[in-house]
């Protein structure tokens, strides 16, 4: 598809879009429409150029950028249907896209239902290059799975060859760069610029500029105001087609505003302008909110110290902005209060024009250092939501965590008592005193989002780790119990080992059931069997000779067992499992891989003899016979000979 700067007719369009029928949504939660793009452009061997393109976000999932709801603008083939794949004739072009097979992700940082996400990629065409037309396909796609979003059949050509007759040529533009505001007086130097019957038209990304002066070589202009980003700049004679296209970036030079505060309790809630992040942190060692920060109740005449901000700190790519953040106030706040929040001045340079004054502990995406002092007021109110209750908890059958979820997000803090100590503050109980309840001995630290600088969410629970693997077929019940001096160890003055963003606690005693699920008595089998190596002979028996076993479920790990095979001759071998292999015969190492423990490496250490045979050796393909001392974590032998594939061949 081709937005054209003059006009297009509705025919034109439909034959752009390939006249397809608008095909629906392909991923549930995701939906998007074409909302336009830059011109095509001309190009010369060795230069670089810039296409963008705008889709809507029609679906009801914000498109997140670093997250794993990041949509990917990807290749696809001629075809509008392959996807993830770029044809090798423009392989060639890649100028630091996502990879050869994706083109960009969004501008934006987020792109919430409703508005519209930017993809913009420049292409460098080969020296060499043949002259023709080059067509660069692509579809929306969500990044972790690659499936496509919403087919649109999308594509833009570079032509290499020249813009034809009576069009100009561009060779430079001075300067390359200007602010999103617009305003930068920019020279265009070329050819074949004609300034009668009336001055050229200069298109930056799609939009027009004010010509301001007009040469046989050269063109005044005035750039119009854009978003941050590249763009394709073209100037087109009257009547004539346009130009080459040559690159202007346009760089985000306004600085973040503090805009608005509220404040509840002890807890203040800041908005700003665009997103920011922080340099320093808001909370622990460094912590530097103290210092940003102050918070007066001017009906008291008191000051309330600030104890931490959790503004994010910034990433390298300073891309995990937020605009709404909390401050949170020593003590609570008498409702009715009227307060005043400044945001002071820090030490350091300001990254902004404009401003003399600011805190440079808070940036922009462009790193732009927020203007500063500035200063917010409200009334203050009291705490809502009353204390928060647990409302679920969870935990599979073998399994080793714990969900917790709550009625609304909580902080878990140590200095209160939540602590390992205490076995986290919570109890299982299965009510059989035949049987030991297992204890939590650690937080997850891979899904927990409950601590002293982050809190629980919808999605995002509570996670404990347990002593022992749950059983099948049991109701625990799961207490809370805050722990205080008459705890073993004392623990004087705490209160709030788990509380809410207002400090009001879970109440002690708090309890949930939950159930686990039914017994696992289906045995695993393996869905590929595969040569990982053959280094020596082409059969199957020398020292770092390996395959891999792909099961249909999570195993347990084990390194020990023995492994039955037989090659298509008859010949027989057993192949001895350990962790560390040693070099007698029939020895190997058995090894898993370490995310998903489904996928058995079994390298040989010694030489692996065989028996029976019509033709010596271990030929290759050969067949997995038995299994020993590998299960299921229910501890269900492998179904071997109910295998949908147990050969081990090269494929």
């Amino acid at each position: 598809m081709r937005k054209i700067v003059t006009a297009v007719s509705a025919a034109s369009l439909a034959l752009s879009m390939l006249a397809m029928a608008v095909p629906a949504a392909a991923v549930t939660g995701y939906d998007s429409a074409y909302a336009g793009e830059s011109a095509f452009v001309n190009i010369s061997p060795g230069q670089t150029q810039n296409f963008q393109v705008f889709f809507a976000n029609t679906g009801t999932t914000t498109w997140s950028r670093g997250t794993g709801t990041q949509v990917d603008l990807a290749a696809c083939l001629e075809d509008k249907v392959t996807c993830n794949a770029q044809d090798a004739t423009e392989a060639s072009w890649n100028s630091g896209w996502l990879s050869s097979t994706r083109y960009a992700t969004t501008t934006q940082t987020t792109t919430a239902p409703g508005s519209l996400g930017t993809f913009s990629y420049n292409v460098t065409a080969p020296v060499g290059v043949t002259a023709g037309t080059y067509r660069f396909n692509g579809d929306l796609v969500l990044s972790t799975t690659g499936e496509r979003i919403h087919p649109d059949g999308y594509y833009q050509d570079a032509t290499v060859g020249g813009a034809g007759s009576g069009a100009a040529v561009l060779t430079s533009l001075n300067p390359t760069t200007g602010t999103t505001g617009g305003g930068t007086a920019v020279t265009l130097t070329g050819t074949g610029i004609a300034c009668t019957p009336a001055f050229p038209a200069v298109s930056f990304g799609g939009t027009n500029a004010v010509v301001t002066s007009c040469g046989s070589t050269s063109v005044g202009a005035t750039s119009p105001a854009h978003a941050a980003g590249s763009v394709t700049v073209t100037l087109t004679n009257s009547g004539q087609a346009a130009s080459n296209g040559l690159v202007f970036t346009y760089a985000d030079t306004s600085a973040p505003s503090y805009t608005g505060m509220s404040v509840s309790s002890n807890v203040v809630t800041v908005t700003y302008s665009e997103p920011v992040c922080r340099t320093t942190p808001g909370s622990g060692v460094g912590s530097t909110a103290a210092a940003d920060w102050t918070v007066n109740n001017v009906s008291g005449a008191t000051n309330d110290p600030v104890t931490s901000d959790n503004t994010p700190v910034c990433t390298t790519a300073k891309d995990n902005g937020v605009t709404t953040a909390l401050v949170f106030l020593t003590n609570p706040m008498p409702p009715g209060a009227f307060v005043e929040t400044d945001l002071n001045t820090s030490a350091g340079t300001c990254v902004n024009p404009a401003a003399t004054t600011c805190n440079v502990h808070f940036v922009d995406s462009s790193g732009n250092t927020i203007n500063a002092p500035q200063r917010q007021a409200a009334s203050a109110t009291s705490a809502p939501g009353g204390a928060p209750t647990i409302t679920s908890a969870s935990g599979a059958v073998s399994g080793r965590n714990v969900l917790i979820n709550f009625s609304q997000p909580v902080w878990c803090d140590p200095a209160n008592g939540f602590t390992a100590v205490y076995n986290f503050d919570f109890t299982l109980n299965d009510n059989n005193a035949s049987t030991t309840d297992p204890t939590f001995d650690a937080v997850d630290a891979t899904n927990n989002k409950c601590g002293t600088t982050g809190q629980t969410s919808a999605g995002t629970p509570l996670s404990l780790h347990t002593t022992a693997p749950l059983p099948a077929a049991t109701t625990y019940t799961l207490t809370f119990t805050q722990p205080n001096s008459s705890s073993t160890p004392p623990c004087a003055g705490c209160a709030g080992a788990v509380k809410n963003v207002y400090n009001v606690a879970l109440a002690t005693g708090s309890t949930v059931t939950f159930t686990t699920g039914a017994a696992d008595f289906t045995p695993p089998t393996m869905i590929d069997a595969r040569m990982a190596a053959n280094v020596g002979s082409t059969d199957f028996t020398d020292p770092s000779d390996a395959f891999t076993v792909t099961f249909s479920e999570k195993m347990n790990g084990g390194q020990t067992g023995t492994i039955g095979i037989q090659d298509q001759d008859g010949s027989t071998a057993t192949i001895q499992c350990s962790a560390a292999g040693t070099a007698a015969n029939n020895q190997a190492t058995c090894a898993w891989d370490s995310g998903t423990t489904t996928v058995l490496t079994v390298t040989l250490t010694g030489t692996l003899p065989n028996t029976a045979g019509t033709t010596p050796g271990m030929q290759i393909p050969f067949n997995i016979t038995s299994l020993t001392g590998v299960t299921d974590v229910a501890g269900n032998p492998p179904n071997v000979l109910g295998s949908s594939d147990r050969l081990v061949d090269y494929e």
